[in-house]
């Protein structure tokens, strides 16, 4: 009987240890709640990948954040290749808010990063990446739910080699190559256009400009004027137009509207070696970058044929 008894209070005491230890090891919630957003999650290598970061603050006290502080980290891994986590990708420099800020109790505040200049996604493949953030008072950083995006190398319909001198002193030029490429984003379902300009490999990306939208799968007309400026026209929808100038290094020169006159509008090279935009009428539009006189760039390019 007294054994029984024994037994009996033994397992009951067992019984409860375990019962308890699921709530006894539970970590506490976090009072900050921490979240990230991307806008689409189909990128081009060496696309800007901007990550909303969402910070709400029932600490019940303010909480700031410095940049010396380091507060802000992400991890990223490539899963092309294996399950799981995958391959730890490298990171080229850290993750930086560059102002500081105070959030106080309550409040919320929301800010965004790119992450492509800080780590090396250059390759096609898929990434998975995770944000923590640290602050003050807190023993762990907060975690926010992972996300996946995919680089793509896009749909490659035109494409343009040129030679670039790095300064008036030297006399062979470097073989660069103009690419335009399509990318069909799924949510939401639009076509965008993008310059990119790389070495003749096309190894290294030196710019990725995005044009815009496009109407369908619309091939656009180019040519390359007599600085070796890279010109387009797609059409951006159902009666517009969009001529684009891209220099040889990659910056956005010109971005301008036309509307047919009957025939579609096309590009013509003048017997100055500048590129004009024919068939069309221009209208003015919010977005547009005015062209600028051409003149001698401090850096000369050379057309290849």
């Amino acid at each position: 009987m007294r054994f029984s008894l024994a037994l009996s209070l033994i397992w009951l005491a067992v019984w409860s240890a375990s019962a308890a230890a699921p709530f006894a090891l539970k970590p506490a919630r976090s009072s900050v709640q921490f979240t990230t957003t991307v806008q689409q999650k189909l990128f081009l290598p060496g696309e800007s990948v901007l990550v909303e970061l969402s910070i709400r603050n029932n600490s019940g006290r303010p909480l700031s954040f410095k940049p010396e502080e380091h507060w802000l980290d992400f991890t990223v891994w490539n899963q092309t290749k294996a399950n799981g986590e995958g391959v730890p990708v490298g990171r080229v420099k850290p993750v930086v808010v560059n102002e500081a800020f105070t959030i106080e109790h309550t409040a919320q505040a929301k800010m965004q990063v790119d992450l492509m200049p800080c780590f090396a996604l250059t390759r096609p493949g898929r990434y998975k990446i995770t944000a923590a953030l640290m602050h003050e008072g807190a023993a762990v950083p907060v975690q926010a739910e992972s996300f996946i995006i995919e680089l793509t190398p896009g749909f490659k319909i035109a494409e343009q080699e040129f030679g670039m001198r790095a300064s008036e002193s030297e006399s062979a030029p470097e073989i660069r190559k103009f690419s335009l490429l399509r990318l069909t984003l799924t949510t939401p379902s639009e076509i965008r256009l993008y310059a990119c300009v790389t070495d003749a490999s096309e190894e290294t990306i030196f710019r990725l400009t995005k044009i815009g939208r496009v109407s369908g799968n619309d091939t656009p007309p180019t040519k390359l004027d007599r600085l070796s400026n890279w010109h387009l026209l797609h059409q951006s929808d159902f009666r517009t137009f969009t001529h684009t100038v891209i220099s040889p290094r990659g910056d956005l020169l010109v971005r301008e509207s036309y509307e047919p006159t009957g025939l579609r509008p096309g590009l013509k090279t003048d017997d100055n070696g500048e590129v004009v935009v024919t068939s069309g009428v221009r209208r003015s539009r919010a977005d547009d970058i005015l062209p600028l006189p051409l003149t001698k760039p401090a850096t000369p390019a050379l057309a290849l044929p």
